[in-house]
């Protein structure tokens, strides 16, 4: 049963009317005015949301016990990590403008994964796996997509209101990425999924933010603590016998700086060693996704409980 502090059952504040005025607002506004509705909205979600103002505050004290070093603002620590919300939602709004092209990024590729993405967009290579998570805005990568008409790019998610929120991004003006909504990696899922990698085509999937329906989980140390990280991007990986690669997208001092790493090959195990794989590759993407938290300590925009603080913890 999913537990009620699941970040599945925080109700978006949205609905169909608002997504598309959304995107009129996208498709119609200054950029400007965009911004100041956006820090209007994320100043709301702050005073009325107390439970993710101590979630944050939590993630915050974790970060400097693990990182020393890490320098937080000594005023309204919190509220800022809410305003680099605000900054990344108007970052998501110039995307979907198409205003934000390749040559705006500073991409940091020193494995050559552009290369892949040349010859898959060519056809002449299979697609991989793209690894992200909720820090930063990895909404930045339709410059990527963008930059390269014949790449597609395949965003699997979670969220019930993807379909709608497709729509809303297309109404924008945006394209050049699918939204695919996954609730179990069935046969008839990974078939498609299987296909359009022989293709070419690329998948990209979060995976610091647990299934919705709370299952196939594995514990891993995060920031000095264990919390729960999902299996389904390792599992994935491992059935369709796809590479992985790490995608961070940060904004710093005004520059957008991409980061593309290449995380493992495609995973193999027996029977007996898929459990010890798994919790392997989740480890260890844990210990870069903390790494990546302490280089911008404010862009973390998990706003749940992520450790189970409310609730029972698990050891490792």
């Amino acid at each position: 049963m999913m537990s009620p502090q699941h970040w599945a059952r925080q109700q978006e504040r949205g609905s169909a009317f608002f997504l598309q005025l959304t995107a009129w607002l996208v498709k119609h506004s200054p950029s400007w005015l965009l911004a100041v509705c956006a820090r209007v909205v994320v100043a709301y979600f702050f005073i009325t949301s107390p439970t993710q103002r101590q979630h944050i505050r939590a993630y915050q004290r974790r970060l400097r016990q693990t990182f020393p070093l890490v320098v937080l603002p000594r005023t309204l620590p919190v509220w800022r990590q809410f305003l680099a919300f605000a900054h990344a939602i108007t970052d998501r709004f110039a995307v979907w403008q198409n205003a934000i092209h390749y040559a705006d990024l500073r991409v940091d590729d020193a494995d050559g994964v552009y290369e892949d993405i040349q010859l898959s967009a060519q056809q002449q290579q299979a697609g991989a796996i793209l690894v992200c998570s909720h820090l930063g805005n990895v909404e930045i990568c339709r410059a990527l997509v963008n930059h390269h008409p014949k790449f597609v790019l395949n965003v699997l998610v979670y969220s019930a209101h993807a379909r709608a929120f497709n729509q809303a991004m297309q109404s924008a003006g945006a394209d050049g990425m699918n939204l695919i909504q996954v609730t179990d990696l069935d046969a008839t899922l990974m078939l498609d999924l299987q296909r359009r990698l022989a293709r070419g085509e690329w998948l990209a999937i979060a995976a610091d933010r647990v299934p919705v329906r709370g299952e196939k989980t594995v514990s891993a140390s995060f920031l000095g603590d264990v919390a729960e990280f999902p299996q389904g991007p390792w599992l994935m990986a491992g059935l369709l016998r796809a590479p992985l690669i790490t995608v961070f997208c940060h904004r710093q001092q005004g520059h957008y700086h991409l980061h593309l790493r290449r995380f493992a090959a495609a995973p193999q195990w027996q029977r007996h060693t898929r459990s010890t794989v798994v919790a392997a590759l989740a480890q260890r993407f844990a210990n870069v996704l903390a790494t990546e938290c302490a280089r911008v300590p404010l862009q973390w925009f998990n706003f749940y409980d992520f450790w189970n603080d409310d609730g029972s913890k698990t050891t490792l």
